[in-house]
């Protein structure tokens, strides 16, 4: 095992919750270290990296999460580890409590399809569409597009 200044005689426990702020309001035990791009705790074991509040479920119930399985926070708070927050579930679960407690999101929400795009017009027939599909599908093939050096753009051979 690597020693790291501060923590060579601590163990895993110990250094998670050096890592702990308690907020007095939603008694979420905040981490305070380095988080992951989606804002979750992450701590080194051993050497690989982990998130917080698995390592937090894993030592405070001394068990070993199964693969598959998902540690689930009832308070919605992906820095909290506190282990009375925690509940272990299956993906499927996980999504259910998503949608039960109202933080679905599908697909940028539910009140329009996707986000609006910036338009454009079709050089050759003035059809209005997002800007990345005209240049991307339509403008090579737009009917209304000259065949050949000698046709105009009024689509009349030239003499």
């Amino acid at each position: 095992m690597a020693n790291y200044i501060g923590s060579k005689d601590l163990t895993l426990l110990e250094r998670l919750l050096n890592k702990v702020i308690i907020n007095q309001n939603t008694d979420c035990w905040e981490w305070q270290g380095g988080t992951n791009n989606i804002g979750y705790g992450m701590i080194r074991d051993e050497k690989k990296m982990r998130t917080a509040h698995r390592v937090s479920y894993e030592e405070h119930n001394n068990v070993k999460i199964p693969k598959l399985m998902c540690v689930c926070h009832t308070c919605d708070n992906p820095l909290c580890v506190n282990p009375n927050h925690l509940w272990l579930g299956s993906r499927s679960d996980n999504t259910r409590d998503m949608w039960r407690k109202g933080r679905a999101n599908p697909f940028g929400g539910t009140t329009r399809l996707g986000k609006k795009q910036p338009r454009s017009t079709c050089n050759h027939c003035g059809k209005e569409s997002a800007v990345n599909l005209i240049s991307r599908w339509h403008n090579d093939n737009c009917k209304q597009k000259p065949t050949s050096i000698n046709t105009t753009y009024t689509g009349q051979a030239s003499p």
